[in-house]
């Protein structure tokens, strides 16, 4: 009987080629949530949305859900890092995953994906009906969170450090039982780099508070 040629039986491999959306997967699964189970809950809850959006790139890659999936990222990004009150492990944990999804997708031949913060320095010049207001508090927000500080000097100047973007800048001043010299602004940063407030009256704790929709002066600055 003749012997039957081996290479009739072959088992022949077909190599199953990856495409981005099996890469994004992988990703996702093997960097991405490794990061998120890192973060304390108040944190991991901000990511979730990023991560959301970056499911959606595992089973439908297109420029307008990648620029979707970026611009979602970036913005939980600022506020996490621009937040003076969130610890710089937290901090450090986010940065590393942002360089690490930037990194990945920019290999994939995708535009940087996660932008960086950019700083500016606030020029600050407070009045009162004209006069320079000495030791009066400077608090800046953004998205409802305090990312800058400051207290003027005898000339009613201060300095402070803020991230692009748009912030409120509230100034007050106790200055006897129930009476604060206060006043906030809006300011958009970089085009504004320099911000005067010429205060001409007082205002009470409960004129302050309706103002400012019941949300507290910050007592101390740092």
């Amino acid at each position: 009987m003749a012997v039957e040629d081996w290479k009739t039986y072959k088992y022949q491999q077909v190599e199953i080629r990856k495409d981005i959306r099996d890469e994004v997967h992988e990703f996702l699964t093997k960097v991405f949530n490794i990061y998120m189970v890192k973060l304390p809950p108040d944190v991991f809850k901000q990511i979730e949305n990023i991560r959301d959006k970056l499911i959606v790139l595992t089973a439908r890659f297109s420029n307008e859900n990648y620029n979707e999936f970026c611009d979602t990222f970036s913005k939980i990004y600022r506020l996490i890092i621009s937040d003076k009150d969130m610890k710089s492990e937290v901090k450090n944990l986010v940065k590393e995953l942002a360089d690490r999804t930037n990194k990945f997708f920019t290999m994939k031949g995708m535009p940087t994906c996660v932008r960086e913060l950019k700083y500016y320095a606030l020029r600050l010049k407070i009045l009162f009906n004209s006069v320079p207001l000495e030791k009066a508090k400077i608090v800046v927000e953004s998205e409802g969170r305090v990312v800058a500080s400051a207290e003027t000097d005898a000339s009613g100047f201060a300095v402070v450090e803020v991230p692009e973007g748009k912030h409120s800048v509230y100034v007050y001043k106790h200055v006897k039982e129930d009476e604060y010299v206060y006043e906030e602004k809006m300011v958009e940063v970089p085009l504004e780099s320099e911000l005067v407030f010429n205060i001409k009256e007082t205002k009470t704790v409960t004129e302050i508070a309706r103002e400012r929709g019941g949300k507290p002066l910050i007592k101390e600055v740092s």
